[in-house]
């Protein structure tokens, strides 16, 4: 497997297009409200990482994607949770995680634990659904911690116009050292500046596409309606 962070704009927009045929297919029902610009911005300014089966594969055969950065890039989506007792640097913030097949979503968050402790941080951030619908379990069972009462998140509504609710959660110190040396322990080589994380599938369930590449521009208005940042706020059409 390979997490490729996606540099050009070609990539980034191959990106964000099987990212809305991702929803698409899979029913997440929900976008981005009509005001919002924090889809666009992170997807322009974050760092966004593509998962491929072989590290030759064409941007458009990756098989799921997510984006982070670090908060001395630019503030976290939402002023809660308070995490200004670390170094904006050394704190992550990870969202717009989405998956064309079974399995690839879990393979991109293993990478990008990997990427967490190259770069050897201290936190990392992440806003699951908690209503309609609950995307919290995944990261209960990887030790993240619960940070304040959950809220409804501004930058995004279901396709009917109702609420989303989102659960801030935080993993540091001891959790997140015992995470980065459990996910070290299965091995990774890297390439590029760290632009190419290469690590074999540590789990059961083996990935890959059965369908053709979507050609680039089938999905209209792409980035301007990506749905908001914020891990599975963006929902994971498949795990």
């Amino acid at each position: 497997m390979e997490l490729r962070q996606l540099t050009t704009e070609r990539e980034r927009r191959i990106f964000a297009e099987r990212m809305e045929a991702a929803r698409a297919e899979q029913g997440a029902h929900f976008r981005e409200t009509g005001r919002s610009k924090v889809g666009k911005i992170h997807l322009e300014y974050g760092l966004p990482y593509g998962l491929f089966e072989h590290d030759d594969d064409l941007p458009e055969q990756m098989m799921s994607g997510l984006v982070m950065h670090d908060l001395a890039s630019f503030p976290q989506t939402y002023p809660r949770p308070d995490l200004t007792h670390l170094p904006p640097r050394s704190v992550i913030e990870g969202g717009e995680l989405w998956s064309f097949a079974r399995g690839a979503g879990l393979l991109a968050q293993h990478g990008a634990i990997i990427l967490a402790g190259l770069m050897q941080v201290q936190a990392l951030l992440v806003y699951p659904t908690l209503k309609p619908c609950d995307q919290s379990g995944a990261y209960v069972r990887s030790n993240f911690a619960k940070t304040g009462d959950p809220f409804v998140w501004p930058y995004c509504e279901t396709t009917d116009g109702g609420q989303i609710w989102v659960q801030p959660m935080v993993l540091e110190g001891e959790a997140l050292a015992k995470l980065v040396h459990d996910v070290f322990a299965g091995g990774f080589t890297t390439s590029d500046s760290l632009r190419r994380i290469r690590f074999d599938n540590p789990f059961p369930v083996e990935p890959t596409l059965s369908r053709h590449p979507i050609p680039i521009g089938q999905h209209l208005g792409a980035v301007e309606s990506a749905a908001p940042y914020g891990h599975e706020v963006n929902g994971e059409a498949q795990a």
